[in-house]
């Protein structure tokens, strides 16, 4: 300010500087003096959240949670107090005052700002893409899948706490349609439930309409030729039929959306190509139905609701094969026009991050379906595969736990063989006949408990026959006796009225009749009392024989359910274990033994139990407690499964607002009267030119060490997987059940990929057994080295960081020292923020070091596309090979190229595995150095912001610095009320991880108490059955 009496000076303003380091012409500035206030903070606070590192791995995830919530209210507010700043107007000398640019960057950081300008103003250069795509990486995907039937819709329902959302398999088992859902951040009453609709691209459209018309044309031709009798194979047929059932697997998708049927297709065909071109013949096609054409034209559709009974059915006609208009005129199945529904609710489950995504089921008929969810299941973070508990050790099932020996390798080499990425739902736990289950199994017939609860629910089944005939013979003369005593009421209440008049004219009359009156009806009134009381104790007996009927009935079905889980989790670990055996070297070890730090997780439930718990009906036999029927647990290990990357996910978060934190520490540190800020920006950044860097390789670990005995396995058995590629079932060892012709060119004419024959339901893919051995092979040690111990070398690197990033303080802090005095104390409280920086360069070091094992595994499903390619011309040479004898010689041409080039085929699978995992070690050094160079790049941001506030958004105007002191004073209070809610220790809420939610090995007793009142009616003749289910 200018010392009193002089003539005031036109106000004078410094052009801000970017926060991001840009260099702009240097002006000089009047000289900002600091006092007391200047500076950011003097004592270190220190953050639960960031000290947490000890302790157990809920109560961390409690600690981050909470902070996150709390750095979000306090932004909000921090961005509130912010408006009247962001309401100026750009290039203005108050926007560069009041340090407009500084306020916008922390927005940007936080994001919100943009979003709601986004809303407003619809502008096209905010940040809102990036940051809904960041949102995005921070899903945790969770996919859901099995055969059709399984009860994948409605165990997806229990986890949501949320009926019918999704419908049912059974009509939707024609779609090839993904389903995902995510948390909806939406507010608004009205968009509770949201949903976006994708639909496919109209070039696949028209692809899969020319291929169809084609078929057509290619089926009549063959059916109008005359079949070659002489043809053993009978090779025409088998074409015929193999032709017949491409159109048939198309034409219902036609039908469905378009309205043709097939002899109206055959008309359109014909007049192709010549009088009608195949482009012309799609366009004719796609004017049949505007609204559809209009679906493809958009890519997607939104919807709103209020409640989810609106939603869904909004969203049923595009998951599932029911009709409607649209809006439009036509009255059609949108369903084979959909890519995907990704569905918005607020379901807890959902809000940390979780994405729940409906795969199709393996059981589908529609083979795209299966197609799709093999290309989705490799990029999800857990994997839950849905299937029946009476079919789950059935061995045609086996698929619908792991496709084949290739995926089980790449779930084992992407590391979800960890007891968290994977796991079985056995499906339907009550579908069982209990009494019929009992009698058949050795376990329990004999068991002396069981005996002694069957004779017991025995006694208490005639027990409670004897009851109700003594209550209705207690109830009639409970009935006489009130009859008798209300008889005698009246007749003494008479006497007494009789009596009391004569008492009036002759006060000496005798009341000897009304004493005889009074004492008969005490007798009544005595007897009445008696009946009712011993009523009363044969009710509280009946209450009793009921709760205890329903308990012991609730106990045997409970342990014979138990009983059967546990046999089949058994067997299903048995026979994972046994797979899991072959996985180094193919052999089957004679007493095979699961890995010793995994255990195959499955989780039996009963979403039918669950939901009459969850509407309050009457709880099924078994099942009297929402954890009895395991969803629960089931919801409480999807927790613990996500747990790591949640955790990973709220690091990040944190990370970012701590630096939200300090930006706007900075930004509120007023100036006083302590010194003289007379140093330049240039000056300052002269002075710290010189940063570090910083990176450490990896190359010591190598996951393809074994590749010489996974190349030992190939050779040994490449050439009889191959011949296997002729059995109906491959897979199954000992089975020579011949694969039928058709089949057999149907897999060749996809080149060995994915094919599912429509008539026994076995899905094929040549190319991934193929694979199998190399990758079997390597996948142990793989996983051992790429998701165990790489992570590991992240201590030692940090601990080389840390060192390194405390000397670059330390300079900084020397060079300040003599170069730039005034902004030494400044600096100095700003080194203990500065240094719990290191915490973002750990964890963006652990994602380099996650993004390395992520992308080599990569390498390793990238296999299959190079077998693919290796082979494809040996395929279409077979596919050449026509006429009578083809068959055997299309099966000799493919086995003598692996006779003849198995060698040169694995060399080159090694060789690709080898190169591609060396370039994606390779980039590790760059990514390092870009990670470690961020510390310092931090550190030169804030001592900018810094500067920027303390030296170049000065004003001579009273009034302008008394508004900006007013918004820095606001800020600062908020950044302290941030603090200490950081700063607060315990207080944690109650998490799902704290809570014991298995299913209880036995049914607890009931207390007894006389009088309580049953669920069920006492005398109720239906409790007498006991074989419910």
């Amino acid at each position: 300010m200018e010392p009193e009496g002089t003539v005031a000076l036109p106000t004078l303003v410094k052009r801000e500087r970017s926060p991001d380091l840009e260099q702009v012409p240097e002006a000089s500035s009047p000289k900002r003096c600091a006092d007391a206030t200047t500076g950011v903070v003097c004592a270190p606070v220190e953050f639960p959240w960031r000290v947490c590192q000890d302790l157990g791995d809920v109560d961390r995830l409690k600690i981050k949670e909470k902070a996150v919530m709390q750095a979000e209210t306090h932004c909000e507010r921090i961005r509130k107090a912010l408006d009247s700043v962001l309401n100026i107007k750009h290039d203005t000398p108050e926007a560069v005052m009041m340090g407009l640019r500084i306020v916008k960057h922390w927005c940007i950081e936080h994001g919100k700002y943009y979003l709601t300008l986004c809303a407003s103003k619809h502008l096209t250069n905010c940040r809102a893409d990036e940051i809904r795509n960041k949102n995005k990486q921070r899903q945790i995907l969770v996919g859901v899948e099995g055969p059709t039937g399984a009860g994948k819709s409605s165990f997806l329902g229990s986890l949501l706490r949320i009926p019918e959302l999704f419908p049912s398999g059974q009509e939707s088992a024609a779609t090839a349609v993904i389903g995902k859902v995510s948390w909806n951040w939406v507010d608004d009453p009205a968009c509770r439930f949201r949903a976006q609709v994708f639909f496919r691209h109209k070039d696949e459209i028209r692809t899969e309409l020319a291929s169809l018309l084609e078929e057509l044309n290619h089926w009549t031709l063959l059916v109008e030729g005359e079949i070659d009798e002489n043809d053993d194979d009978g090779e025409r047929a088998d074409t015929i039929s193999m032709s017949r059932s491409t159109i048939e697997h198309q034409l219902p998708r036609v039908q469905a959306v378009w309205g043709l049927n097939e002899e109206q297709l055959l008309e359109i065909a014909k007049q192709c190509p010549q009088a009608l071109s195949y482009k012309r013949a799609i366009r004719t096609i796609f004017c049949k139905n505007y609204t559809a054409t209009k679906f493809l034209a958009d890519g997607r559709a939104e919807f709103n609701a209020s409640t989810v009974e609106i939603l869904a059915e909004s969203i049923k006609p595009f998951l599932d094969s029911s009709t409607s208009t649209y809006g439009g005129g036509n009255h059609f199945s949108a369903w084979p026009l959909v890519k995907g529904v990704h569905i918005y609710a607020k379901a807890d489950i959902l809000k940390p991050g979780i994405t729940l995504v409906d795969l199709p089921g393996c059981g589908d008929a529609v083979e795209s379906r299966s197609e799709v969810a093999e290309k989705v299941s490799h990029t999800l973070d857990v994997r839950m595969v849905v299937s029946p508990i009476i079919r789950a050790t059935d061995e045609k099932q086996g698929q619908s736990l792991m496709r084949n020996g290739f995926d089980e390798a790449q779930m084992r080499i992407r590391g979800k063989m960890d007891g968290r990425g994977f796991c079985v739902i056995a499906s339907k736990m009550d579908d069982m006949k209990v009494d019929s289950y009992i009698t058949g199994c050795p376990e329990l017939v004999h068991n002396k408990d069981m005996v002694q609860k069957q004779n017991r629910l025995a006694d208490l089944k005639d027990e409670k026959a004897e009851i109700k005939s003594t209550r209705k013979e207690l109830k009639s003369a409970k009935k006489k006796a009130e009859s008798q005593r209300n008889k005698a009421t009246k007749s003494y209440d008479k006497a007494k009225n009789k009596h009391e008049l004569n008492l009036q004219t002759d006060p000496n009359a005798s009341d000897a009749q009304l004493s005889t009156l009074r004492a008969q009806l005490d007798e009544k009134t005595a007897a009445f009392n008696d009946a009712d009381k011993r009523l009363e104790q044969c009710e509280a007996r009946s209450t009793r024989n009921s709760t205890e009927t329903n308990y012991i009935r609730d106990w045997i079905h409970h342990r014979a359910i138990q009983t059967r889980n546990a046999r089949v989790i058994k067997r299903l670990r048995d026979d994972f274990a046994l797979r899991q055996s072959r996985m180094d070297n193919g052999k089957v070890s004679e007493k095979p033994k699961p890995d010793a730090e995994y255990i195959l997780p499955i989780l039996p439930v009963s979403t039918r139990a669950f939901w009459q718990l969850e509407s309050n009906e009457k709880p099924m036999a078994g099942f009297p407690t929402q954890t009895c029927t395991g969803v629960p647990a089931a919801e409480k290990w999807l927790h613990r499964a996500t747990l790591s990357k949640r955790e990973k996910h709220l690091d990040e978060t944190l990370d970012g607002y701590q630096n939200l934190m300090t930006m706007m520490r900075i930004y509120s540190a007023t100036n006083g009267q302590d010194g003289d800020f007379d140093f330049t920006r240039s000056e300052v950044d002269a002075a710290l030119a010189e940063t570090h860097a910083f990176y450490t390789n990896i190359r010591k670990l190598d996951p393809l060490e074994h590749k010489d005995r996974a190349k030992k396995r190939f050779l040994g058995e490449a050439q009889r997987i191959v011949q296997k590629w002729a059995h109906k079932y491959p897979d199954v060892e000992n089975n020579v059940d011949k694969m039928g012709w058709s089949t057999y060119v149907a897999c060749i004419r996809r080149n060995g990929s994915t094919f599912k024959s429509p008539r026994i339901g076995v899905t094929y893919n040549w190319i991934e057994n193929l694979a199998a051995p190399i990758l079997k092979t390597l996948s142990r040690d793989w996983d051992r080295k790429m998701n165990k111990q790489l992570p590991l070398i992240k201590r030692p690197m940090m601990s080389d960081y840390s060192r390194l990033f405390a000397e670059y303080l330390n300079a900084v802090q020397r060079v300040i020292n003599e170069k730039v005095p005034p902004l030494a104390a400044c600096f100095a409280n700003m080194r203990h923020i500065l240094e719990t920086s290191q915490r973002t360069t750990e964890t963006k070091i652990g994602d380099v070091l996650g993004t390395v094992a992520d992308k080599s595994a990569i390498v390793a499903l990238n296999v299959a596309g190079y077998l693919e390619e290796e082979m494809k011309p040996t395929f279409e040479v077979a596919l050449k090979d026509g006429g009578k004898g083809s068959f055997a010689r299309r099966k000799e041409t493919i086995q003598a190229k692996m006779r003849e080039d198995d060698a040169i085929i694995c060399e080159g699978i090694i060789n690709r595995l080898v190169d591609g995992v060396a370039e994606r070690i390779a980039e590790v050094p760059a990514q390092l150095r870009d990670v470690a160079a961020e510390g310092p790049r931090n550190v030169q941001q804030q001592l900018s912001f810094l500067v920027n506030n303390l030296v170049e958004n000065c004003s001579a105007d009273p009034a302008m610095n008394a508004k900006k002191s007013k918004v820095q004073n606001n800020i600062r209070a908020h950044i302290e009320a941030w603090e200490a809610a950081w700063a607060e220790k315990g207080n944690l809420e109650r998490h799902i991880l704290d809570q014991d939610l298995d299913i209880p090995d036995t049914i607890p007793e009931p207390v007894m108490e006389e009088g309580i009142d049953s669920e069920d009616e006492p005398m109720d003749d239906s409790s007498d059955s006991d074989d419910e289910d």
